[in-house]
C-alpha cells in the first residue's frame, strides 16, 4: 500500500498548495482565461459551501461533519480489508480518501471549498472544480471500470 499511500500524499499536498497560491493571488470570482479558443479553460477562485454542483450550500459544518464521517470509516474499512485489494483499488480507494481529506481540510481552516478550474465552451460552463475532486472522479471511474471489467475475475495482486 506504500506507492497509493505516496501519490495520495502528493494528490494532498499538490491541491493543498494549489489552492493557497489560487487564494493568495487570484481574487475571489476574477477569470483568468488560459486557452482563450472559445473561452475554453479558465482559472478562477471559487467558494464552495456546498458538495457537487454547490449542493446543500451554506451547510458547511453538516457537510464536513458528515464527510469526516464517512471517510474515518472509509480509511478503517480499508485499514482492515488492505490485503484484499488489487492495485487499481488500493490506488481509487486512496484517491477518493486524499481528495475527500483535502476539501475537508478546506472546509476546517477556511469556511469553504475552493475551487480554481474552469472548463467550457463560451457560456456553456461545467461548475468549478479542484485537483481533488478530479481525483475523486477519477477515483470512482477506476472503480466503476474495476466492478464492470474485473469483478469476480482472477487479478494479480
Amino acid at each position: 500500500m506504500e506507492k497509493p499511500l505516496i501519490l495520495g500524499i502528493f494528490i494532498f499536498i499538490l491541491d493543498q498548495f494549489i489552492k493557497y497560491l489560487i487564494v493568495k493571488y487570484v481574487n475571489c470570482a476574477v477569470v483568468i482565461n488560459v486557452i482563450p479558443i472559445l473561452d475554453f479553460f479558465n482559472i478562477t477562485n471559487i467558494h464552495n459551501t456546498g458538495t457537487a454542483f454547490s449542493i446543500l450550500r451554506g451547510k458547511n459544518l453538516l457537510l464536513s461533519l458528515i464527510i469526516s464521517f464517512f471517510l474515518s470509516i472509509l480509511a478503517l474499512w480499508i485499514y482492515k480489508n488492505k490485503e484484499k485489494f488489487d492495485n487499481l483499488q488500493k490506488y481509487a480507494f486512496c484517491l477518493v480518501i486524499f481528495g475527500g481529506f483535502s476539501n475537508l481540510v478546506d472546509r476546517f481552516f477556511r469556511g469553504f471549498v475552493v475551487d480554481f478550474l474552469d472548463f467550457g465552451v463560451n457560456f456553456l460552463r461545467w461548475p468549478s472544480f479542484n485537483v481533488a475532486d478530479f481525483c475523486i472522479c477519477v477515483a470512482m471511474f477506476l472503480i466503476v471500470i474495476d466492478l464492470l471489467f474485473f469483478d469476480g475475475k482472477q487479478r494479480v495482486r
